[in-house]
Parts: structure tokens; sequence; C-alpha cells
């Protein structure tokens, strides 16, 4: 509202003229239409009901016709043969009667939505020859006849519903569908005609013509029922006027004959003739009831047309008159306010030398002669305001050279914000030095820290200025809501981006109950926050170096030396590979990387190196983060960036070993027996050590009855093997203590594993739990729901092959992800691993007993122990 207010007096006649003259342009646009359309519609009406009417004679005609054709055939054209060839040419006459009609100009507006059915109606009068031929020739029977003279009435009655079905008014709408109604009637009656014509000349009717018979009676004074509910009152004079007397009495008496289907005495040629004049009194009604029609839709062309040109000539008078009577007061209002504007703008730039002169006596009259009072009130106070104005400036020059002194030599930043939020052209020389800009002066804070500051504290920012100067709000409250208390700023100065931390407080100046300003004080704080940081860094620095010593001191050095030295190996053949592979399918790459981290931070789960197993559990969220969209080579170096962190703790953790290694010297050595006792003690320790951190009691138990050693290039891919299935077994496997027990099982559970070797070219390696084995069926589902699958194929898989979508890249059963599982790359490793080694493997499980691994590796058999060298190690 306030826009309006502050418009010019033009613009304000402008905004409330226009659309006033355009509302009445509008409605007079709509009133004229409105009398058009209704003209319109009742021209096109009246030229709609001139073909209805043609095409009704054409109907009625063909209805004779069909009945006389009926007779001709029942009697073997005995009969009716004169009748016929007149009742043709009847009809042809007729026909060409509507042609006439379709020809002439007038009737193109009724045309215009109907040429098609117009078409369909010439086709069907078009094949009147063809049917007649026929009929003479004996070549169609009495159903063929009545279906063929009955189709060509339907379209030409349907013609005529949709050429005077089109109406705006209700009335004449009624009255239009009373007429379809009758029509319908009329045509049943005709229909009628013509069978009963074919009785009386067969002198027999069988059961399914006398259905037809019956039925078209009923339908026929079904419609003269709807016929007389809507008809008006004219209408119904008219019937009961004409449709009366002895051949319409003599219908009815023919038609129960027909109904008792035991005698037709009367002659065929009688029967035609009453029903014939029967339908003649309907076609009589019919008449008067198209004429008034007729006469109403002309009627109301012409009212409409008149009411049309009434009101343009009455709108263009009372527009002209309107206009005349708006201009001259317009004009005059216009050229006061002018006379006023210019007298305005001469105060407004200091001439009060003349004064304003307006003739007329309105209300702008009466400002003219209330400013010539004002001039002459303003000429007084001008010489007081300029004592009080030099006096005044001569304060303001002295405290302004003194705070020009104060503030160049502060070293806080301080300015002034007004209720506007801008910035005082008065503040402190330390601003320009913090904030690194000469433009401070009249800026919009916010706007002055948006390039400065993150966009969340910006946001923050903006919200907490607008509660800066609510007085119903506790300065307090409002400075503990202050989001740039302490705030990082980055500005940048010839390319170069500098970073630094400031402090801003806000403090209220109020007057008069109100604020009227704000004082800002902003402190830099860089140095201080810097030291605070470097100390921070060192406190963390300390405390990995005491974590990296806690986790020598507690581990067995030869596990966490043969672990350094494997991870820090497979991470370089990382970005190797990236070197080598970087321009082919990166996607591919980012599988192999997450399957080798998840391999290594499964070892240092098994050891208890939990600082390496939270490192690698970190990288799998960088690469899970990245699996699910399109990388780049850039987006692949934020893992590698991953990786080298790792690196460094691997080294750090390499010197700190080399620190602690006088305290152990028990590293072990000795070739194959040596690893093959390490690697058992790193099984047994990664069960234990998953059972306590998932609540899961579960023992393990080493088989090895024939003194087997696995061969030295395979034994880190079998402790991955062993580490992967450890971990599904203690996820996925191993069952809660409660439903242990409900299921009939011991408490604690089992992991056996089993070396044999059924040949001296094989190992067999049996991997066994006792858990709840595989859930096929939610195996399915899982399948279905990440996509392997469809519904279908799911239902039909297998057994066998349902348990082999474990091995599928990416699947897993689990909901969430941890350390443990989720990821759905464990049992996808195994596959790998094994097919790695050159070895086989075989699955056997039974759902809530068993899950059972065989392994057969191929094998040389020069590494056997002998029995007397070592035990079987069974734990």
């Amino acid at each position: 509202m306030k826009v309006l207010y502050d418009l010019p007096i033009r613009i304000k006649f402008a905004v409330v003229l226009v659309p006033l003259i355009v509302i009445i342009i509008a409605f007079d646009y709509l009133q004229i239409k409105h009398n058009y359309l209704d003209y319109s519609d009742a021209e096109r009406l009246n030229e709609a009901l001139l073909l209805g009417i043609e095409i009704n004679h054409v109907v009625h005609q063909l209805q004779k016709e069909r009945s006389i054709s009926m007779g001709f055939y029942s009697t073997d054209g005995y009969d009716f043969e004169e009748e016929l060839k007149i009742q043709v040419s009847h009809t042809d006459s007729t026909i060409d009667e509507f042609y006439n009609e379709l020809s002439r100009g007038d009737v193109d507006g009724a045309l215009a939505r109907h040429m098609d059915d117009i078409a369909l109606l010439r086709t069907k009068f078009g094949s009147l020859n063809d049917i007649r031929e026929k009929v003479v020739g004996h070549q169609l029977d009495v159903n063929q006849i009545l279906q063929y003279y009955s189709d060509i009435n339907d379209e030409s009655l349907n013609m005529v519903d949709q050429l005077i079905n089109e109406t705006r008014d209700k009335e004449i709408a009624q009255q239009v569908h009373a007429l379809i109604y009758f029509l319908k009637a009329k045509e049943r009656a005709s229909i009628e005609r013509a069978i009963g014509t074919k009785a009386f000349s067969t002198k027999q009717m069988d059961d399914e013509l006398y259905s037809q018979f019956a039925a078209l009676v009923a339908e026929q004074n079904s419609y003269l029922d709807a016929f007389r509910v809507i008809a008006d009152e004219s209408s119904h004079q008219a019937f009961e006027r004409l449709v009366t007397g002895h051949d319409v009495n003599e219908v009815d008496r023919l038609r129960d004959l027909i109904h008792l289907r035991e005698s037709f005495g009367a002659d065929a040629s009688y029967w035609y003739d009453v029903a014939t004049s029967k339908i003649n009194a309907y076609k009589k009604v019919e008449n008067n009831i198209s004429q008034r029609l007729l006469t109403r839709t002309d009627y109301l062309a012409r009212t409409a047309f008149r009411k049309f040109w009434t009101f343009i000539v009455l709108d263009i008078l009372i527009g002209v008159i309107a206009f005349y009577l708006m201009s001259i007061i317009v004009t005059n209002l216009l050229t006061n306010v002018g006379i006023l504007e210019r007298f305005t703008k001469r105060i407004s730039k200091g001439d009060l030398s003349k004064k304003v002169s307006i003739a007329t006596k309105d209300e702008i009259g009466q400002y003219a002669k209330t400013f010539n009072v004002m001039v002459d009130e303003i000429n007084k106070s001008h010489n007081i305001l300029k004592k009080e104005r030099d006096k005044a400036k001569f304060l303001y020059n002295n405290i302004y050279r003194v705070s020009l002194v104060v503030f160049k030599n502060i070293h806080q930043g301080i300015f002034l914000l007004d209720r506007k939020y801008k910035m005082s052209k008065l503040y402190s020389s330390a601003m320009e030095e913090i904030f690194g800009s000469e433009k401070i002066a009249g800026e919009n804070f916010a706007n002055f820290m948006r390039p400065l500051i993150i966009p969340r504290d910006l946001e923050a920012l903006e919200m907490f200025m607008k509660h800066l100067f609510n007085e119903d709000m506790d300065e307090d409250v409002v400075n503990q809501l202050n989001p740039i208390e302490q705030v990082k700023i980055y500005s940048e100065k010839d390319g170069v981006v500098t970073t630094k931390f400031i402090r801003v407080n806000f403090t209220r100046i109020w007057r008069k109950n109100r604020i009227v300003n704000v004082m800002v004080t902003v402190s830099d704080e860089t140095e201080s926050i810097l030291l605070q940081k470097h100390l921070e860094e060192s406190e963390k620095r300390k405390k990995q170096e005491t974590e990296q010593v806690l986790s020598i001191l507690k581990i067995d050095p030869s596990l966490i030396r043969g672990f350094l030295y494997n991870a820090k190996r497979t991470l370089r053949s990382i970005s190797e590979r990236y070197e080598t592979d970087k321009e082919s399918n990166l996607q591919e790459l980012l599988n192999f990387t997450f399957e080798t981290v998840h391999s290594l931070k499964s070892n240092a789960v098994v050891i208890g190196l939990d600082i390496m197993s939270e490192k690698f559990h970190e990288i799998e969220n960088v690469i899970s983060d990245l699996q699910n969209r399109d990388i780049t080579g850039k987006d692949f170096l934020t893992v590698l960036y991953e990786i080298d962190d790792a690196d460094k703790i691997i080294d750090d953790m390499s010197s700190m070993l080399k620190k602690v290694a006088d305290i152990y010297r028990k590293y072990p050595s000795g070739g194959h027996v040596v690893s093959n006792i390490m690697l058992i003690d790193t099984l047994e320790r990664a069960v234990k050590t998953l059972s306590e951190k998932m609540e899961k009691p579960v023992d393990f138990f080493f088989k090895n009855e024939a003194n087997l050693v696995i061969p030295n290039e395979h034994i880190e891919t079998f402790k991955d093997v062993m580490i992967q299935l450890i971990r599904n077994t203690m996820h996925h496997g191993i069952e809660s203590k409660d439903i242990r027990v409900l299921g009939g099982k011991l408490i604690r559970g089992s992991v056996v594993v089993e070396l044999d070797s059924p040949s001296e070219e094989l190992i067999k390696i049996t991997y066994k739990d006792d858990g709840r084995g595989l859930d096929l069926t939610e195996i399915k589902g899982k399948a279905v729901e990440h996509g392997y699958v469809t519904q279908y194929e799911a239902d039909q898989l297998p057994d066998e092959e349902a348990a082999k979508l474990i091995f599928k890249n990416g699947f897993t059963t689990s909901d969430t992800v941890n350390e443990h599982a989720g990821r759905g790359q464990g049992m996808s490793a195994v596959k790998n691993l094994i097919e790695g080694m050159g070895a086989y493997f075989e699955m056997q499980f039974e759902q809530g007993k068993y899950f059972k691994l065989t392994i057969d590796l191929p094998y040389s058999g020069e590494q056997n122990l002998e029995s007397d060298e070592h035990e079987v190690i069974d734990s």
C-alpha cells in the first residue's frame, strides 16, 4: 500500500481510472458477446430446425417405403407393387428437397460442426437404390429389409438429434428433447406398421418377430410418456387433438389381434392404411411442434439482434459523455496539481520569493492559500534557524576532530551500526587493517561480511541482526545469540587469501527508551587462536603416540611387524595401480581399493590394533560415498590422501616399534612351521576378540591330524579367507545366547577349521560353524530389494543358486554398516581370494544348524611335518 501512497497524482489517476475503464469495457464486451451468442445460437438453431424438418420428411417417406417393401416381400410381389413404385418416387422427391436445402448458403452455420455426419447421411441415402433392387429381386428377407431401412432412419434421426440439440435457451432445449422423444416414438410406430404388414400378409408371426413387435410397442409407449412429461401445453393439445379417431382405435384393435397370434383375419392393405393414417397424425403433431420451434427461434434471433445493436449504441453514447466529463475534471485537477508541484519544487530549492496562485475554490485552491501563509512563517523561522545552525556547526567541528584523533590511535575496530544495519562513516583506523578493506563507510554490515565468512555463519548473522534493535529482548540474551563472537574470516589481496580469527561484540546505544545505534567492537585474535590450535595439535600428536605405544605393548611384536609390513606393501600397491590404471576404469580401481582396505581392516581387528582398524574404517566410508556416483581422477585423489595418511601412521608405528624392540626380543623365525603356528594363534585371537566385542561366546578349534602346513605363498591369503569367514560367522551366523537356548543349542558357539590331505596333490580345508546357517528366503528378499534379481527370477531360483548370491560383490543382508559388516564385500572377497590361489570351494549348510565351506587347495606335499616333531594344535 505504501507504494500506492507514494505515486504521483497523475499515476494515481491512471491507477484508478484505467482499471475502471478496463472493467467497464470488459463488462460491455461480455454483455455484447452474450447478446451476440444468443443471436447466433437462435439463428443456428433456426437453420438446424429447417434442416431437421427436411430430414424428418425423408424419414417419414422412408418409413412408408419400409412398410410397403415388407408387404411386397411377404406376398411375393402380388400386393403393394404399385404402391411401392409410387412411394419410391415420393421418397426420392423428398430426398431431393433435402439436398436443395443443404445447398442453401444460409445453413452453413448449422452444418459447420456436422460435415462428417452429413457426408455419412448422403452415403446412407445413396445406398437406397441398391436396397430397392434387392427388394424387387427378392434377394433380401424380411429381417434384412427391416434392418436396412431402420439403419438409414436411425442415422437420419441421430443427425436430427445432433443438429437441434445444441442451444443455450433452457425452454427451447426442453421442447427440442420433447420433439426428439416424439420422433423416436414415431419411428417405433413405423417399424410396428412394417412388421404388422408382414404379419397380415403371411397370416402368421414367429416368436422372434413377435418379441420384436412387443418391444417396439413398449418402446413407443415409453417415448410417448417421456414426451408427455417434458412437452409444453401446446404440444400436449396438438397431440390430443390430432392423434385420435377411428384409425387410431383400429390400430389398437388390430394390434390386439397380433398379440393373440391366433387369427390374422384383417387384410394387410387395411392394416397398412389405418397404421399409415395414425402415423400421418403423428406427422402432423411433429410438424406442429417443429413450426412452433421455428417461430420461437426466429423471435429469439430478432430479439437478440435488436438487443445487440441497442446495447452497442447506448454503450458508445454513454462512453463518449463519460469520457468528455472525465477529461474536463481530470485536466483541471492535473493543471492545479502541476501548479502546486512547481511551487513546492521552488520551496524545496530555497526560493521563498513567490507565492502560489490557483483560481478554483475547491480543496486545492484552499491548499494554495495555506501554502502562502506557510511561506511567510518559514521566512520568519529561517533567520532563527540560521543562527542556531552556525552555533551547532562550530560545536560539531570541534567534537569531530577529537573523535578522529581517538579513532586513529585505538587498536580495536570500532564503528556504529544504525537501524538499517549500515556502518557509520566514522570508524577506527584499525578496521581497515583487520578487514583489509577501505570500503567500509555506509556499507550494509551483512553485505560487508558476506565475502569474508562462510554461508552458514552469514545466515546466522543476518538472523541475529534482526534482534539487535528489538527493544523487547534483553541485551544479555541477544549477546548469547551472537554467531560471530569468535569467527574465522577470509580476505584476499593481490591474489593471496589471508585467514584471520576475529571477535565481534555488540553494545546497544539507547535514547528515550529506543535503540538508536549499536556500537560494534572488533578484535583481531588470530595469534592467540593459532597458538591455541598449535597446542591442541601437539596434544593430539602426543595422544596418538601414546595409543601407538599402548597398542605395541599389548600385542605380540611379531604380529604387529608382519601386519605393518604387509599393510605398507598393500597400500603401496594401490598407489602404483592408480598410476597405471588412472586413465581406464576408475570404478573398478575403486572396488579393488575397497576390497583391499576391507581385508586390512579385518586383520587389524583380529590382532587388536584399534588405531589402524579405525583408520581403515574411515577410508571405507570415504570409498562408500564415491561408489554410488560417477568418479573422476580428482575424486580418487581423496582416497589416496586418506591412504597416505594411513601410510604415515604405519611409518610412525614402525618407528615406535623399533623404540620398544628391546622389550620383547622374541620375534618368531623358523620358516613355514612358525608361520603356521602364528597363523593359528591369529585365528584364535580373532575369534576371541570378536567374541568379546560382539558379546557372543564362541570357541575356536583347529584340527590337523595329518600335520599339514600351509605353503608360504598361500599363508597370507589363507589367513585373509579365514578372517573373513570368522567375521561373517560372528556377525551373521552365531545367534545370540537367548536364541541359541531356544533352539536347543549350547550357549557357546563353535568355529572349527580342519586340514586334511585326501591326496598328495591336494589340501582339503574345512571351515564349519554351528550357527544359523543360511536363510534362503532372506537372501532372495535382499537380492530383489537391491536389484540383483527380479521377484520372478527369485521365485524360480533353485536353492543352490540362491545360496551363491552371498558371493555377489556388494551383497549383504545387514541393514546397517559398522566395523564388522554391512559393506557387502566379505564373502565376495572370500570367493576372489580362493580363486586367486587356484583353489576350488564347495558350500553346505542347514538353516538353523550349521554353515560349512570346503576348500580344495592344490599342494605339492613337500612341506608336511613329521609327527614326532610337532603336535596337532587344537584349542
